[in-house]
């Protein structure tokens, strides 16, 4: 074939972009749900304290006749104080059907729950509930890596994968992305963390990446704003300024009992904002613990935030010459990188090996031929 020819062909068929058409902020498709999927096992505890091996499941929904082979992921994890609830719960469930119309791939999962926290509402127990979660959210992103490192059966996107829930679930989802640092773990924890893995857990899938892109909290809370830093992953928060179960600024904690500092939405986005992160809230004037009785608004309002960070995510892998769009010419810009004839952009290192070589361009043909 004339190489003119296939550049224009090239140029034809892949400036189609990704965001066009408003996906990811419209409902384009017919979803599919794939129920039950394990993708891992831990230890866990009766409420009475005996120990048994949990396995560990996940429903994934996924959009219909999309042609994309590398979409974005969210995760939407259910509340229930952590000691309730499943990735059946109906909220959940009509977040994930909501999102994979929009060109999503959706995902609940159920986590490891604490029934002893009824009987025993410490602290201490309250950061054991919060981090069996955070292993578990974490395991689940790992099988996902995993499944896209050997044929990518789910066509995921590892660099857009996105976390959230309700109550329990932001909060779980909260200190998954942002409790990063072992120095930050709660000393009331820290050496049993340290002899189960830490902060990735042995939930399963180890040695595969569990890396966040951002966060949807729905009425959650993080144990310190001092775990937000510059350039921190951007959150959406919807929350009630009456919530009385998980406090919408500084206020304590009491249920079961407990009486623990917890920082709620209010604190998180004016936190974010004074480092200059990308954060947004709607608040909820007058409303309780969860007051979402309108999800299509939820869906409105994060997947509006969400769409600039997924839509910019998607071209920053690829586009090499920085025109907005991801086609031969990248290949040719790249090229020219290689010898020396023009200069490096911040996209060019492809696989992030700090070397621009010949693996980049396959990298970069790999992104074209799977658009």
């Amino acid at each position: 074939m004339n190489f003119f020819l296939l550049v224009f062909l090239f140029s034809f068929i892949f400036t189609q972009q990704e965001c066009d058409d408003d996906r990811y902020i419209n409902e384009l498709f017919e979803f599919e749900q794939i129920t039950n999927i394990e993708y891992g096992m831990n230890v866990n505890e009766t409420i009475l304290g005996s120990s048994y091996t949990e396995l560990l499941y996940l429903d994934l929904y996924q959009p219909i006749n999309d042609n994309l082979t590398e979409r974005p992921v969210v995760f939407f994890l259910h509340g229930g104080s952590f000691v309730s609830g499943s990735k059946n719960n109906s909220d959940i469930v009509e977040l994930c059907e909501n999102y994979s119309r929009m060109g999503y791939v959706a995902i609940s999962i159920d986590y490891r729950l604490t029934p002893s926290l009824i009987l025993q509402g410490t602290e201490e127990n309250a950061y054991r509930a919060v981090m069996k979660s955070m292993h578990d959210l974490k395991a689940a992103i790992r099988f996902l890596n995993k499944s896209y490192e050997e044929n990518n059966i789910y066509k995921i996107d590892p660099d857009r994968v996105y976390v959230g829930g309700i109550s329990a679930g932001s909060i779980a989802s909260i200190h998954a992305a942002y409790l990063n640092e072992e120095y930050e773990i709660p000393e009331e924890i820290y050496y049993e963390t340290m002899s189960i893995g830490g902060l990735e857990g042995e939930s399963g899938n180890l040695g595969y990446d569990s890396k966040i892109s951002g966060v949807i909290n729905l009425c959650g809370a993080i144990g310190d704003y001092n775990w937000l830093i510059q350039n921190d992953l951007p959150i959406v928060n919807m929350h009630g300024n009456a919530d009385d179960v998980v406090p919408y600024d500084d206020q304590l904690v009491t249920l079961f009992g407990l009486n623990m500092q917890v920082y709620g939405s209010l604190i998180i986005n004016d936190t974010m904002i004074s480092l200059g992160n990308a954060s947004d809230l709607y608040t909820y004037e007058g409303g309780g613990h969860c007051p979402f009785q309108d999800l299509n608004f939820v869906v409105d309002f994060t997947s509006s935030f969400m769409y600039d960070f997924v839509c910019q995510d998607s071209l920053q892998s690829g586009d090499i010459n920085l025109d907005g769009i991801i086609n031969i010419l990248d290949i040719i810009y790249m090229i020219n990188i290689i010898l020396g004839t023009e200069q490096i952009t911040e996209n060019t290192d492809m696989n992030n090996d700090s070397v621009i070589d010949i693996l980049d361009v396959v990298l970069l043909v790999n992104i074209i031929i799977n658009n």
